[in-house]
């Protein structure tokens, strides 16, 4: 045989070896599903159990302020104008809200029990879409800190927004209170995606196995690979009985 042949012979058995079907792979995974289903419970059940003995309930409250960038209004009646020019403004009135010197002021109203980066890990400021409104949220572990925070922010907050825009104002739509349960830990719902992981997990090990296995398996394999045909079979015997 030439040094051509048997360079076109290898090729030839590389491409069988490594050419799986969609089909063979469903075989594959229907094949080893108990191996999926059970890692993807152990899987899933350790993540349950991780997140249900780790987690630590927590206690949210949450307030909302108007904003208004009119230095002087001469009505009770909100304009166009103050909207659009609030709506605008509200990402650098958050930033103000989270700015060192506004925390600062905070942490000392609150006798300085809470520093600055403490009050940062609690405190979360968003703007609600299509509105001059800013929603206020702090969580803590304890629903009496996490209230007495977020009081804090509000209070403090009118003057600091005088302070740094030279006018504009805030008022409390939404009045913070203490929470009587914590947030949702969303336990059940981690369990669920690490099931999902556990099972892709064993279905990448099932391929992977299949795939680096170069046993011939069907005597349909063993004529494509050597272009032969099978003059015979052995069946497969039993004894018993």
């Amino acid at each position: 045989m030439s040094t051509e042949e048997i360079k076109t012979n290898n090729i030839t058995e590389k491409k069988v070896g490594s050419d799986i079907s969609i089909i063979d792979i469903i075989n594959m995974m229907l094949t080893f599903w108990w191996f999926i289903i059970i890692l993807a419970v152990l899987v899933g059940g350790a993540t349950y159990t991780y997140f249900k003995i780790s987690s630590v309930p927590e206690y949210k409250s949450t307030a909302k302020v108007y904003v208004n960038t009119e230095g002087q209004q001469t009505s009770t009646d909100v304009n166009t104008s103050a909207l659009i020019g609030a709506s605008n403004l509200l990402p650098t009135y958050i930033d103000v809200l989270q700015s060192k010197e506004f925390l600062n002021q905070v942490s000392d109203d609150l006798d300085n029990r809470y520093d600055i980066e403490q009050i940062k890990t609690m405190l979360e400021l968003e703007g609600v879409t299509d509105t001059n409104i800013i929603s206020i949220s702090v969580t803590h572990e304890d629903a009496h800190v996490a209230y007495l925070v977020c009081s804090s922010v509000v209070n403090n907050a009118p003057t600091e927004v005088s302070r740094v825009f030279g006018g504009g104002s805030t008022k409390l739509t939404e009045y913070p209170e203490e929470a009587i349960k914590p947030e949702e830990m969303h336990t059940t719902r981690n369990a669920a995606i690490g099931f999902v992981i556990g099972a892709v997990i064993a279905m990448l090990i099932i391929f992977l196995v299949n795939l680096f296995d170069t046993r011939v398996k069907s005597k349909d394999e063993l004529i494509a690979k050597y272009k032969m045909p099978i003059i015979g079979e052995i069946p497969s015997l039993d004894f018993e009985g």
